[in-house]
């Protein structure tokens, strides 16, 4: 067993990961600081597949001139997240972003810059232009000037450490983490763990997150006794689906009104379009509304593309027919240049013929419940990022999961430091170490099986029905002595069913068929726990209004 001891460790190497470890060493440089990461050092983050002209990160700098606030931002926030984002949580992004930002530009993050000044875009959820990009690299610009600083601040990195567990002493404490290295079993004691394990794509079949994003954190930190909200929310929207690859099509291409066309050649938005909304008119309103949201009618775009597939009138390659042929390469060039040329390195030319999309998880609003410092109340466990819920409710302005990593992973990761500065040693109660690290290949079956009915009755289209198969399926493989990986997912997609059904309304990324209105009466969070026999459980005395 290979054994690691430090003052704080950082699970998880994406932005709010680099980020918390950078200012964990950066405020208490004589701490141990050690960086966990799934893969190797450049790899992790759930941006590393895009064909984007945005996605960028959000702060409200007014280089536009068109009159930003922190306070105007705030109620963006707000506004977009359906009256369920943590009101403190949001007012300190809103009033952070900026000097956090600014930070990552004097690290040399190369944002693109117009007359000087950062240029910004106006991404969807956002009234005024906030967003700051790297010319569709974004993500992986920011994690990879955070993860060098982080090691010139003398941070300690973990490559290929598989995390799979978090320790406790007697107490309750959280002091260290388990798991797998390429050496075999992997135990780290620590003084205060600050869990920045991003979210669960790779639980679905269809995503455009790392493979390393396997919901393992969420999974850690139900067990270590935390709370969750908003679990029903998480952003599934359109993407290319190519052999070997599928990756974000950014929403501007669909100011061309492409023809959506299933494999028969049938307009896809015919027979979805209600209330006398017009196929033309959900494509306008999907230009500013990546993700799939019930807050506009370009929710018909995705759930159209969605049922499609669903009902077997799809490709081979299980999309439909995106064709923008009526477009020019010249136009194509001009409006979504770094689109077109991703597309051309992939080998397809859209401007010659149809690309095909599919309907792919992306992002999650919900996860671990923390207060304004990170703190998720079990003693020594921190969190940042796409980990934590209550800053984003049932949906989020574009460009706010970045932000959200370097406000938060900068509170998390001092936080912890000191923490674990000013505690007393802990040790680890060995007794927790108990689950296989390894699925059997019976339980790599069921994995699969889980992935592909996650997708089907768990994302775009909800109904009580599927949300049932759901349980019932978890309910059939939760035994004891199954693996750590199949134990987490199991127990996370049974969460995922339980506040999906729990919500009887559509809001936001949450949309149940059988119950499509929005209702005032559930504007208000809904908060999950570990409960008796280990299974999740609703905590009513914890719902809160917003």
């Amino acid at each position: 067993m290979k054994q690691v001891s430090c003052g704080v460790l950082v699970i998880g190497g994406g932005a709010a990961g680099a980020r918390a470890a950078y200012e964990a060493k950066r405020s208490r440089p004589e701490l141990e600081v050690c960086l966990a990461v799934a893969g190797h050092f450049e790899d992790g983050g759930s941006t590393n597949m895009v064909a984007s002209e945005a996605l960028g990160i959000n702060a409200p700098f007014d280089c536009e001139g068109d009159g930003d606030t922190p306070e105007i931002y705030l109620e963006d926030m707000l506004q977009t997240g359906g009256g369920l984002g943590d009101p403190a949580l949001c007012r300190i992004l809103a009033q952070e972003a900026a000097p956090r930002v600014r930070e990552l530009e004097e690290l040399g993050v190369p944002f693109v810059q117009r007359n000087g000044h950062p240029e910004q875009q106006k991404l969807s959820g956002c009234t005024k232009a906030r967003s700051l990009t790297c010319g569709g690299s974004t993500g992986r610009q920011i994690t990879r000037c955070l993860k060098r600083a982080a090691l010139e601040q003398g941070v300690r990195l973990l490559e290929q450490a598989t995390i799979l567990g978090l320790s406790k002493d007697d107490s309750g404490r959280v002091c260290g983490a388990w798991g797998s290295c390429p050496e075999g079993p992997l135990e780290i004691t620590a003084g205060a763990v600050v869990l920045a394990t991003g979210g669960a794509g790779s639980l679905f079949s269809v995503n455009v997150t790392p493979p390393t994003q396997t919901g393992d954190g969420w999974a850690m930190a139900y067990e270590a006794g935390c709370r969750f909200v908003n679990m029903e929310f998480f952003q599934i929207g359109p993407a290319v689906v190519h052999p070997g690859r599928t990756f974000l099509i950014h929403s501007h291409m669909w100011r061309f009104l492409p023809k959506l066309t299933n494999r028969d050649g049938a307009a896809v938005l015919a027979h979805y379009c209600t209330g006398g909304v017009t196929p033309e008119q959900a494509l306008d309103l999907k230009a500013m509304s990546y993700p799939f949201s019930v807050r506009t009618d370009a929710k018909f775009v995705d759930i159209g593309i969605f049922k499609e597939i669903a009902a077997g009138r799809g490709t081979a390659e299980g999309g439909v027919y995106f064709d923008v042929t009526h477009v020019s390469r010249e136009e194509l060039e001009r409006r979504a240049p770094i689109t077109y040329h991703t597309l051309l390195r992939a080998g397809l030319d859209c401007a010659q013929e149809p690309i095909q999309v599919t309907m792919a998880v992306q992002n999650f609003n919900g996860g671990i419940l923390i207060d304004p410092q990170g703190f998720t109340g079990v003693e020594g466990l921190y969190a940042a990022g796409e980990v934590t819920g209550g800053v984003h409710g049932s949906d989020r302005p574009g460009g706010n999961n970045l932000t959200d990593t370097q406000v938060f992973g900068y509170r998390a990761g001092r936080a912890a430091a000191q923490f674990a500065a000013s505690a007393a040693p802990a040790y680890p109660n060995r007794a927790e170490y108990h689950a296989p690290l390894t699925p059997t290949g019976e339980e790599q079956a069921i994995l699969e099986e889980s992935r592909r009915l996650y997708y089907q009755k768990l994302t775009v289209v909800r109904t009580r029905q599927g949300l049932e198969e759901v349980l019932a399926f978890t309910d059939a493989h939760l035994k004891p002595g199954i693996s750590a990986p199949l134990r987490n997912r199991l127990l996370l997609g049974r969460l995922f069913a339980m506040a999906e059904l729990a919500r009887t309304e559509s809001r936001g990324t949450h949309y149940r068929e059988d119950c499509p209105d929005t209702e005032p009466d559930w504007r208000r969070r809904l908060v999950f726990r570990r409960g008796a026999g280990g299974m999740p459980e609703l905590c009513p005395e914890e719902i809160e209004e917003t």
